[in-house]
């Protein structure tokens, strides 16, 4: 079964049904034990541990067998991902395992049979605590802050770069680069995730999976699938299949 919540700055998912080569993005992950502890593949080192978060451009595999995980996609630009950035000080990964490991399990075991919000709410307050990072945004250039604002609400009819340089009086080339600068990816890739969470929000909305890829800009639904099984590590039939979708509206607090 697959429980995901789209939150406002990551995708969290309650899950058996990974089984991913190795594959890397240009998001931090996060995986959480629940039943059984993590047996998890970064570049040529097999970890055994109860929680981890894997940098952002870093090769890695995991599969859950028939044991329920949690993982976590963490949007690039958010304070969530640079406060972990700074923690983790250029590590490829940081393994967490102080002393409320099993609080946040037990929190855990209770969202797998809840449908409710207010479980997730509690569970990343405490989650966020567990991790030693709090609910705050970066501070970005105008122009930086400009497009994230014109990513959030375009209506996908184009993805160009040169249609949001456009729209922030820069260059594409100059535009690119600031980008890179200050969050830490390529645009291009950006707006790729940004075209993943539209294409879901899309199917949770009700559409099936070639609607929700024409509808976030997609060239194909195969597309699509290439993209979701990069990032969610199952492919994107399986992510709708056997699935409950919670669009987590407010913040967390």
């Amino acid at each position: 079964m697959n429980k995901i919540y789209w939150d406002r700055d990551k995708i969290s998912i309650i899950t058996d049904q990974i089984e991913s080569v190795p594959h890397k993005h240009w998001t931090m992950q996060l995986f959480l034990s629940i039943e059984k502890d993590l047996e998890i593949g970064v570049e040529d080192n097999k970890i055994s541990c109860k929680c981890i978060v894997i940098n952002r451009g870093i090769l890695h595999s995991f599969s859950t067998g028939n044991n329920m995980y949690f993982t976590m996609i963490i949007e690039p630009a958010s304070g969530l991902a640079i406060q972990l950035e700074e923690r983790m000080g250029g590590m490829k990964y940081h393994i967490f395992n102080n002393q409320d490991i099993e609080y946040i399990k037990n929190l855990l075991f209770c969202l797998i049979d809840s449908d409710g919000l207010r479980e997730y709410r509690e569970f990343m307050i405490q989650l966020y605590k567990f991790l030693g990072v709090k609910e705050q945004a970066k501070i970005y250039d105008d122009r930086v802050k400009d497009l994230l604002y014109e990513i959030g609400r375009c209506n996908c009819d184009t993805h160009s770069i040169a249609f949001f340089a456009d729209k922030v009086a820069l260059s594409p080339g100059r535009l690119s680069h600031l980008f890179k600068e200050q969050v830490g990816m390529p645009l291009k890739s950006y707006i790729q995730f940004h075209q993943m969470q539209t294409a879901f929000l899309a199917l949770l909305n009700g559409k099936n999976i070639t609607e929700a890829a024409m509808l976030s800009g997609f060239d194909t639904p195969s597309h699509f699938a290439a993209v979701t099984k990069k990032m969610m590590g199952m492919p994107a039939s399986i992510s709708v299949k056997n699935s409950v979708f919670l669009k987590v509206a407010e913040e967390v607090n």
